[in-house]
C-alpha cells in the first residue's frame, strides 16, 4: 500500500488530480485511514489509473471516462472523440492553407470595384384589397 504522495509519484499524476478522482468516484483508494484521513493505494490501482490517463489524453471527458471504465460501450464514445478530432484536424488544414496563400504574398489577388448605374424599373407591382388579414394567405 501507498500514501497518495508516493502512489501520485509513481503514477506521475497529482495529488490534486488523485483526490479530485476520489471525489467523484473514478479512482477510489484502496483504503482510507478512518482517524487521519490518509488515502492508500494499491499496486493494481495504477493499471486504472493509466487507463484513466490514456483515455484523458486522447481528449475524453472526466465524465465519458467514467462511463467507459464502468462498463459501458465504448465504442460509441470513441467514434464520437475520433469524428471531432477528424473535424479539428480538417478545419486546421483549412486555416494553414489559408496561411500559406497570405504567405506567398505575390499571388495575391487584386480587386477592383466597378459602380454600373441601371436604369430605374418596376420590378413586380400587384394591388387587391382583401377583406382581413387571413384571406391574404
Amino acid at each position: 500500500m501507498f500514501r497518495i504522495g508516493e502512489f501520485s509519484k509513481m503514477s506521475k499524476t497529482t495529488i490534486k488530480t488523485l483526490r479530485y478522482y476520489d471525489e467523484i468516484g473514478l479512482l477510489k483508494p484502496e483504503e482510507t485511514d478512518k482517524f487521519t484521513s490518509h488515502r492508500f493505494y494499491s499496486t493494481d490501482q495504477l493499471f486504472r489509473l493509466h487507463r484513466i490517463q490514456e483515455l484523458r489524453q486522447i481528449g475524453l471527458s472526466v465524465n465519458e471516462v467514467n462511463m467507459i471504465l464502468s462498463g459501458h460501450d465504448c465504442e460509441p464514445i470513441l467514434q464520437k472523440r475520433r469524428a471531432e478530432l477528424v473535424s479539428a484536424l480538417a478545419e486546421g488544414q483549412s486555416q494553414l492553407s489559408r496561411l500559406e496563400f497570405i504567405l506567398q504574398g505575390e499571388n495575391a489577388m487584386n480587386y477592383s470595384a466597378t459602380i454600373k448605374e441601371l436604369p430605374a424599373c418596376i420590378v413586380y407591382s400587384k394591388r387587391m384589397t382583401i377583406p382581413n388579414y387571413n384571406a391574404y394567405f
